[in-house]
């Protein structure tokens, strides 16, 4: 039988609503043998993880999602916010560790000003965003979502992302994420292994432009691979599956890892553990390359 691998799942150290140790528990009931905890610009939930699942006969393997945009040079071009996986990471590495800082520091200041702005149209208060946040969670658009479920305005996150918590909604406030080359050498710096989560899911902004001809996507994407990128996550739920062939014509062009994962969130996403996997010989590419910190057991 090969190995179920999931490489994409979150805790409440972010916007999961599952705590670590629950998450290890929903894992190994699900059948995995692998698991990448990738937590959004944290590692705080790693160490319960790493508890929970010795003895278990499942692997852990040390991530994390990291927040990240792309500005392209033309005139007046509008960030593109992605999102960078990394693998293998070491959540000592200085670097590493100051970025996280600075992302999580500007993602409380943002939310604020997102309640702000909500409140004058929903019943809405900091107060309230706040309490729903498990301590040391990475704040973010899921925790004022559940705010806004709690009270009956919409049935679901998705609901709630796809109105007023949209990205180009008038109550979104930008906040701080590295320049996606700068992401990418983060990344390696600590040791990790660095691929683009979802890359291709049609609502989603993407790292490159895929609205143009194959060609010059792949010559966008030549710029990252030379920086640093490493892999893309392809069977994902989220991406198209005119996304899927474009990217998998990209990884075939640059000899990408290829990835899938059900980016799980417990409750708060309709995403299951295992619903889509990572073949072994593709792990055995990123296990290979990781220099920071080896999986747990």
């Amino acid at each position: 039988m090969p190995a179920v691998i999931d490489l994409h799942a979150h805790t409440t150290a972010s916007d999961g609503d599952d705590r670590p140790a629950e998450l290890i528990a929903h894992a190994i009931a699900s059948g995995l043998d692998v698991l990448a905890l990738t937590d959004h610009d944290t590692m705080s939930g790693l160490s319960e993880a790493a508890e929970a699942v010795s003895g278990s006969g499942m692997m852990l393997l040390p991530g994390i999602e990291l927040s990240a945009q792309v500005i392209d040079e033309e005139a007046g071009a509008i960030p593109r916010s992605v999102h960078l996986l990394g693998y293998g990471v070491d959540a000592t590495n200085a670097v590493l560790a100051g970025e996280m800082e600075k992302i999580r520091s500007h993602r409380d200041d943002r939310l604020r000003l997102m309640v702000e702005k909500l409140g004058s149209d929903y019943d809405l208060s900091w107060e309230e965003v706040s309490q729903a946040m498990p301590p040391g969670a990475t704040p973010g658009r899921p925790h004022i979502a559940q705010v806004l479920i709690d009270k009956g305005y919409f049935p679901d996150t998705s609901a709630a992302f796809a109105g007023p918590l949209r990205a180009d909604g008038p109550y979104h406030v930008p906040h701080y994420a590295p320049r996606l080359h700068r992401a990418l050498q983060v990344i390696v710096e600590a040791g990790g292994v660095p691929v683009l989560a979802h890359p291709y899911t049609g609502a989603r902004s993407g790292a490159v432009r895929h609205d143009r001809a194959l060609s010059r996507v792949l010559e966008d994407y030549q710029v990252f691979v030379e920086a640093g990128l490493a892999g893309l996550e392809i069977d994902h739920r989220e991406n198209t599956d005119e996304g899927k062939e474009v990217l998998r014509a990209v990884a075939s062009e640059f000899s990408l890892i290829v990835t899938g994962s059900s980016d799980y969130h417990g409750t708060r996403k309709p995403n299951q553990l295992g619903e889509n996997t990572t073949e072994e010989s593709q792990l055995e590419r990123i296990l290979e390359q990781v220099t920071g910190v080896a999986p747990i057991s």
